[in-house]
């Protein structure tokens, strides 16, 4: 990237580089190896966020009291499953398997090939979301942890739903928390490869849903009537006059920290036309050194900020 102005800004706890619609938040203690993942971990699971987060309402401040305590202590339970979920690989392409093997714990089973998947997940779309609404001041749509039924259960689909009412834009997001910054590119690559399939889903099934009508807000508000009078998210895009998507991808990864060599892989991830119209991605990477140390940690202090919220609501 010889020549390209990288622009620097400061960001809360981030160094943030920025080059085109490229991101790379760099914490301002990445060379502490004490106080890196307590730093990253301040930010993401403050009481401010999580409860913004847990209750869908974006101007909310935690205050101290039951009500409070006992919505936090339900909503980490999110975040350390006490059962992963299998899901089988074994008809996938050779490379997207071994790559899968690197980054999850895998099983064989009957003669297939299951992955596990583990409580990181729900931890990257969180941070993702937090990224988007906090530093990007896009409008959650409904966070996707809402549409569960089991604490213990990978939400499908899209892992972000977003709106920009500066952009008109609607976005559609990408997370991946992986070993390094080119086994999470090769990962949303594969992501993007059926996205118009994905994005019919969900349609079909979350924003064309009339049983989150209510929760869907902004979105409701603004599209409502053209949902309510299209069968397909093709004829929707038509109706409402959609000219472009936004879809921000997210890859939370070990290994790289040099914001340049950073920032020219995700510009190697270039957009494209769906459903006729051209999308606008808007790549972010979080350097976290070590996938397994973050885990191990986050998890940690999930628990003892879990442990502390059921106490302080069952006083």
């Amino acid at each position: 990237m010889a020549g390209i102005k990288i622009v620097k800004e400061c960001f809360k706890c981030f160094n943030i580089y920025s080059y085109k619609d490229n991101y790379s938040f760099i914490h301002v203690e990445i060379q502490d190896a004490y106080g890196f993942y307590e730093g990253l971990f301040r930010f993401f699971f403050n009481e401010d966020s999580l409860l913004r987060y847990a209750e869908h309402k974006a101007n909310i401040k935690f205050t101290p009291g039951i009500i409070n305590y006992a919505t936090l202590f339900k909503h980490l339970r999110t975040y350390i499953d006490d059962i992963n979920i299998e899901k089988d690989i074994s008809e996938l392409e050779e490379a997207i398997v071994d790559l899968l093997k690197k980054e999850m714990s895998c099983v064989e089973k009957d003669g297939k090939i299951y992955v596990r998947l583990d409580k990181i997940g729900k931890i990257g779309e969180y941070m993702f979301c937090c990224l988007l609404s906090e530093y990007f001041h896009f409008d959650c749509i409904i966070p996707k942890v809402h549409l569960q039924t089991d604490t213990n259960m990978s939400v499908y689909g899209i892992d972000t739903l977003f709106y920009s009412e500066k952009e008109n834009l609607l976005l559609f997001g990408e997370s991946k928390v992986s070993i390094s910054l080119s086994n999470g590119i090769q990962l949303i690559k594969k992501s993007l490869s059926d996205y118009e399939k994905q994005l019919s889903e969900e349609y079909r099934l979350v924003l064309s849903n009339r049983l989150y009508k209510d929760k869907l807000y902004k979105f409701t508000e603004l599209f409502g009537e053209a949902v309510e009078t299209t069968t397909t998210i093709q004829k929707f895009i038509d109706k409402a006059g959609i000219t472009q998507i936004g879809i921000p991808i997210f890859i939370a990864h070990g290994t790289e920290v040099d914001n340049k060599k950073i920032l020219d892989k995700l510009s190697k991830v270039s957009s494209f036309k769906m459903f006729g119209i051209k999308t606008c991605l808007i790549g972010i990477s979080l350097p976290i050194i070590n996938k397994t140390k973050m885990i191990t940690i986050f998890t940690k202090m999930i628990k003892e900020m879990e442990d502390y919220y059921e106490n302080e609501a069952n006083r």
